[in-house]
């Protein structure tokens, strides 16, 4: 779809080109306009981002609220990260045909994509590596790092299902889920002091699952065309693996 409005576009500014009389007479007549038009979209840009930064930095400061310091640096990236595309493209081409001055909206708005997605586009990594904007402000101490929220969330589940997993005489009789919180609580504590979980034993873990998943949902199929089971099980079962896959691909993420 995208490039069939590039497409349109480029058909458009033909019929441009001929009603002037060339690509010189267009340039001509259209140049400043151009310019002006070019000059408003990458300065407004720059006025409204800086203009919410010290805004934002100043309510922060009035209402006493913890708040990233206006950073010009990243004030800048994010100004300077404001490529058009598609939408001004389809907006210039929706205007009718008798519309007075649909030329020059449709030369400006090619204009502005050109500069904007091959001067921006193409220079925005140098300038970030130039003026080098800070990094994220540091998390919060106060608050709990996603291991420190699991830890204690496993702990309290397990904490809940011990007395729940015993019999009268103190048998257990419900050791598949006190294996499975028991081990859960397990690894959440081992790792509750580190930034994150590592990300290696988390992508192999959730792979072995979705491939189980992968393997019954094969063997489900298989026995659903050999006439082994109906329509009403392989709906039920299908439902269980793909809530298992769904759950898998979410916490792999």
């Amino acid at each position: 779809m995208e490039a069939l409005v590039f497409i349109l576009i480029g058909l458009s500014l033909r019929g441009v080109i001929v009603r002037l009389g060339g690509v010189g007479d267009a340039l001509i007549a259209f140049a400043p306009a151009v310019a002006a038009v070019l000059a408003a979209v990458l300065v407004s840009r720059f006025v409204w981002v800086f203009s919410v930064e010290a805004l934002n930095g100043a309510l922060c400061k009035l209402l006493r609220r913890s708040g990233a310091a206006p950073d010009w640096r990243s004030a800048t990236v994010t100004s300077w990260a404001g490529m058009r595309g598609v939408v001004t493209l389809a907006i210039a081409l929706s205007l009718p045909d008798a519309m007075p001055g649909r030329d020059l909206i449709l030369v400006a708005a090619f204009a502005v994509i050109l500069v904007t997605v091959l001067g921006q586009g193409t220079t925005i990594g140098p300038l970030i590596r130039w003026i080098q904007p800070a990094h994220a402000p540091e998390t919060d101490s106060r608050l709990m790092t996603e291991p420190q929220a699991w830890a204690r969330l496993e702990a309290a589940q397990l904490a809940a299902i011990q007395p729940l997993v015993h019999g009268p005489d103190g048998s257990v009789i419900h050791p598949r889920l006190l294996e499975q919180y028991s081990y859960r609580a397990r690894i959440t504590a081992a790792h509750q002091l580190e930034a994150a979980y590592p990300a290696d034993l988390r992508t192999a873990h959730y792979d072995v699952v979705l491939a189980a998943v992968a393997a019954g949902r094969t063997e489900l199929l298989r026995m659903h065309r050999s006439g082994h089971i109906d329509d009403e099980l392989l709906t039920i079962l299908e439902h269980d693996l793909d809530l298992q896959e769904i759950a898998a691909q979410h916490a792999r993420g």
